[in-house]
Order: structure tokens, then sequence, then C-alpha cells
């Protein structure tokens, strides 16, 4: 390779960070079904979500989950379909929908939390809790500082 041109991916941070929570998600999503539950980490944290605030609209959403509105659809669709969420039209603007847990998807986050925690403790264990809390600070300001730029002009 051209040493101008070389890049290391292997210690790129943006890399590590991706990797790593890949890693993670697919290991949440094992433990999930190793409890019997057919949820994947997507839908857990529109659940969690929900379960914070009731009745928020798909774009409030799809803010408070990073996702994009194609992806919310699918995973509320999903949620729908396994009766755990539902669309309820906005009184106040038939455009609108806002979202709600169910009674099912209420308890399924209730008993989810718990196994959420114990993954948590265990992936995290090498890491004291004073690393953890530098780690969401590292996190919080690479956050902020994406915001401040501006956004890539799509190609015309």
């Amino acid at each position: 390779m051209n040493a101008p041109f070389s890049y290391d991916l292997d210690t790129a941070v943006g890399y590590a960070i991706g990797h790593t929570a890949h890693r993670l998600k697919m290991g949440l999503r094992r433990a999930f079904t190793a409890a019997g539950h057919d949820v994947t980490p997507e839908q857990w944290v529109v659940l969690y979500r929900l379960y914070e605030s009731q009745g928020l609209t798909q774009v409030e959403l799809g803010e408070r989950t990073v996702k994009d509105k194609t992806s919310i659809t699918r995973i509320l669709d999903r949620l729908e379909s396994k009766v755990l969420a539902e669309r309820r039209r906005d009184a106040n603007d038939r455009r609108s929908q806002r979202i709600f847990l169910t009674a099912a998807g209420r308890g399924l986050v209730e008993h989810l939390v718990p196994l959420v925690r114990a993954y948590a403790a265990e992936a995290f264990a090498d890491v004291p809790p004073e690393d953890r809390d530098h780690l969401r600070r590292i996190l919080a300001n690479i956050e902020t500082r994406l915001d401040a730029m501006p956004e890539p002009k799509d190609p015309a």
C-alpha cells in the first residue's frame, strides 16, 4: 500500500466504537433469545423509550432512538404484529400518529430490564465504574462535536 494513502482501520476510533457496539447488540440479542424473548436490541430501545414516554410521535421516537423514519416504521410494524405497541391517530393532528405500549409491551419492558442490567454488568465487568463514566463523557463530547458539524451535501 502507498504510505501517504495508508489507513489502519484497526486503530480507528470510529471503527472500534462501531465494532464494539455491534458486538454488544449481538450479545444482547443472544441474551434475549436465551431467555425466550423474540426481541432485537433495536426493538428493545424503542420499547424502552415508549415505556419512558407513552404517546410519542414517530418523529419524536426516531429522534430519541437515533433511528430514521424507515427504520422506525419497520420496528413499529414488527412491534404491532407482536401486540407490544400500537399507533393511535393524534386527536389534535389527524396526519400524525402517537405510539403507545400495550399492557404486554409494558410487561415485557419490566421483565427485560433486569436481563439487560445483568447482561451489561457481565459485558462491562472488567471496566471500573469511573472508566465507564469517563467513556460516557468522551462519547457525549464526540456526539456534541458531530452535532455541530455541518451535514455533508448529497451529490446533485
